[in-house]
């Protein structure tokens, strides 16, 4: 930990361990995906091997959570920061997104439009060095100066707007 927060890596280490994640998912054959109280194990394909740190460390940066409506949350927030890595994680994704619309549609509009202004990791090639980086410094690198107020993303104050996404 630096005098100014944990690292990237130590937030991500906290992260997995408080989700109940692996650190070596990109060696494992198959992920368990837990939907509900449905528990799926599933292939661990090779275009979700070279995603999932990125995934992981998206989670870490925004602060979406790791349950269903922040999964929802955090496929949008992918799909507005840049280009999926691969065709099959877009098609992976794509029905979260439709799920989260009927769920919460204003999280999932306050999610895309922050994922807008920010920086996908996906393409990221020195993820290593992003992960020695303070945490407030690496938000500040990668995510939408708006990340943290949905309100401003979505341009309005109504009360209870803000009470449905709060």
């Amino acid at each position: 930990m630096t005098d100014r927060g944990p690292t990237v890596g130590e937030a991500l280490a906290q992260f997995r361990q408080a989700n109940g994640l692996s650190g070596n998912e990109t060696s494992q054959a198959s992920w368990t995906c837990r939907l509900g109280l449905v528990t799926i194990r599933l292939p661990n394909f090779k275009w979700r091997r070279q995603a999932i740190l990125a995934h992981d460390l998206h989670h870490v940066l925004t602060g979406y959570p790791c349950n269903m409506r922040g999964e929802f949350q955090m496929a949008a927030w992918e799909f507005g920061a840049g280009p999926m890595p691969h065709w099959a994680a877009a098609a992976f994704c794509l029905p979260l997104i439709v799920l989260g619309l009927f769920w919460s549609p204003l999280r999932m509009l306050a999610a895309f439009r922050a994922g807008r202004g920010s920086r996908t990791l996906h393409r990221e090639k020195a993820l290593d060095t992003l992960l020695a980086l303070p945490l407030p410094l690496a938000r500040s690198l990668v995510c939408s100066p708006a990340w943290k107020r949905p309100m401003a993303i979505l341009g309005r104050s109504h009360k209870l707007t803000r009470a449905a996404i709060e």
